[in-house]
């Protein structure tokens, strides 16, 4: 890479294709910086203009994040309390059918059937499947901890789907939460509980990929993409439905539902893409891990029985792993290099 490049502060890319100022040929383009100080005052300034862009952004992304950790750190008990009235195929089935719905609806009665779409909806029900049934053997707390290891997962997905470039300081903090993950699972390593634990990292996997996705379709109307994921998305439930049939109607499963459907459905997937569409995949998922924390002290409250040390070990080594993983040290040529071919494209709303 050439030295003005390295001089100079990153802005951002505004499709002009012509020399930069400090080739071979200056006079082509005016004076250098050091023929006219007045061009380093201006540089200096136009900095300072990104980081107040970058301080909005942030602003925000809390605008997103914020409701989203109050939605989201209660779907595990709500799901929960559910599983008591009807079994994991037949509660996805009502979430998924109702939610693919209103998305059908909401978004001009269009179903998209291309591949990406299909692909979100094959995700998305391979997510939601095992993570659901994982939760009849696991506690709301247990599941959520887990289910957020899914940027460990990401990283390394996104890369090969969106070419984020992959550091070596994302490696170490990918084998740091798979540590973590090791020790917390010391707590669950007897019968169903560790089926439990499993299955909630197979739907963690899958989450982590429909969220690289999410990204990947940030320029389309997500509200098609979401018809698309819960009714093709539905189409597994439906069959476990047929073989697993258990269900109990009554008012706590209505209210179960209810929650599940228009909170962690409607509400929460469209706050989850919307914060994908706004930030890279590590950034996002690193700040959404205040979801297991909130999680965890709910479970910790309702059951009045503290989490054990093994546990809180095993969490805190993820916690650190992930934050190895999405950690930046402020370097913008990092953060450029780190998009790849997959920069942000400017999208609207």
């Amino acid at each position: 890479m050439s030295g003005w490049y390295q001089a100079c502060p990153v802005v951002r890319d505004t499709g002009d294709r012509r020399a930069p100022p400090f080739s071979e040929e200056p006079k082509e383009f005016g004076p250098t910086i050091e023929q006219n100080p007045s061009g380093l005052e201006a540089a200096r300034a136009q900095d300072s203009v990104l980081q107040n862009q970058t301080r909005f952004s942030n602003a925000a992304l809390a605008k997103w994040l914020i409701p989203y950790v109050l939605v989201a750190s209660l779907q595990y008990q709500f799901t929960k309390d559910g599983l008591n009235y009807s079994s994991p195929f037949v509660l996805m089935t009502f979430r998924y059918i109702f939610v693919g719905i209103i998305f059908y609806f909401l978004g001009g009665r269009k179903i998209p059937l291309d591949r990406d779409a299909l692909l979100v909806a094959a995700f998305s029900s391979a997510s939601t499947l095992p993570w659901a049934i994982g939760l009849n053997y696991v506690s709301p707390g247990d599941s959520a901890i887990l289910s957020y290891t899914m940027p460990i997962f990401s990283i390394p997905i996104a890369m090969m789907v969106i070419k984020e470039k992959v550091f070596p300081r994302e490696l170490l903090g990918a084998l740091t939460g798979f540590g973590g993950v090791i020790v917390f699972s010391l707590t669950l390593s007897h019968g169903s509980q560790l089926l439990g634990a499993s299955l909630t990292l197979v739907g963690a996997l899958f989450w982590g990929a429909y969220s690289v996705y999410y990204r990947k379709l940030r320029s389309r109307n997500p509200i098609p993409i979401f018809a698309t994921q819960f009714l093709v998305g539905s189409i597994p439930g439906v069959i476990g439905s047929l073989l697993y049939p258990q269900l109990s109607p009554g008012i706590n499963l209505l209210v179960d539902v209810a929650y599940i459907v228009l909170f962690t459905g409607v509400v929460q997937f469209i706050l989850w893409n919307g914060l994908l569409r706004r930030g890279r995949v590590g950034r996002i998922t690193t700040l959404a891990f205040a979801v297991p924390a909130t999680t965890i002290l709910t479970d910790s409250i309702r059951s009045l029985v503290p989490p054990s040390s093994l546990a809180v070990l095993g969490g805190i080594v993820m916690f650190v792993g992930i934050f190895i993983s999405n950690w930046s040290r402020g370097d913008s040529r990092e953060t450029e290099q780190s998009t790849g071919s997959s920069a942000p494209e400017k999208t609207r709303g």
